[in-house]
């Protein structure tokens, strides 16, 4: 397995099995790599070894990208736990299944760290919700590197529950908001959009975007107020 994975450059099966180049058919080295597969039960010793050397490399400044994203098989009606997700690509209901991706970006390293991929499906006998999974993997997080790093997050995990948990725990967090929310500004709860509109950029960056050209853009922060329950 470590050869092919090298060799291939893949972590799909069919392509570690055509580059072991077996003088067998492709079926029978994917059915024998299969049944070892199964057997191997040294997941979690794996797992704690590679947090150990990923967590050499994280600090406070170390980005967690936190996100959701999709796996469509619409062509599958034998795989567990189908359930109908929406394919990120044609926007199509599809069966498949969702992941939650946790990727640490390092001073040291230009390409992302996978430190928690989760594959997961509502129709799971354990799921409960999409919250439940992110809180899960947070606590994770946690577990592995303490508080170390900022989480990072999109508009969808724009929620109370989140807030709750990140707020309480201490952690260092940038969560992209909804418009529609309501921010508590100078004792006031005013719209997230109109408190924004009313500051002028203070300090600006530039950074390239994917084309290459250079983007500057003008940024503010001001203090706001975060009530979280009991």
């Amino acid at each position: 397995m470590f050869y092919g994975l090298l060799a291939s450059g893949s972590v799909l099966l069919s392509e570690i099995s055509r580059s072991l180049e077996e003088d067998i058919t492709l079926k029978k080295t994917i059915e024998r790599l299969s049944r070892n597969l199964m057997k191997f039960d040294k997941i979690d010793e794996l797992h704690s070894n590679y947090i150990k050397q990923v967590d050499k490399l994280i600090d406070d400044q170390t980005v967690f990208c936190i996100d959701h994203t999709d796996i469509s098989k619409p062509n599958s009606t034998v795989l567990e736990d189908l359930g109908r997700v929406r394919d990120g690509s044609t926007g199509k209901i599809e069966d498949g299944y969702k992941i939650l991706e946790i990727a640490a970006l390092t001073k040291e390293n230009k390409l992302p760290i996978s430190v928690l991929s989760r594959l997961f499906s509502p129709e799971e006998d354990n799921y409960i919700s999409e919250n439940r999974e992110t809180l899960n993997a947070l606590k994770a997080l946690t577990k592995n590197f303490g508080n170390k790093g900022i989480k990072t997050f999109d508009r969808g995990f724009d929620n109370k529950r989140i807030f709750d948990y990140l707020i309480k725990n201490n952690e260092k967090f940038v969560i992209r908001a909804k418009v529609n929310r309501n921010v508590i500004h100078k004792g006031k709860s005013k719209n997230i959009l109109a408190t924004n509109n009313d500051y002028k950029g203070k300090y600006s960056m530039t950074f390239k975007k994917k084309d290459k050209k250079p983007k500057t853009v003008k940024i503010s922060y001001i203090l706001i107020e975060c009530r979280v329950t009991t």
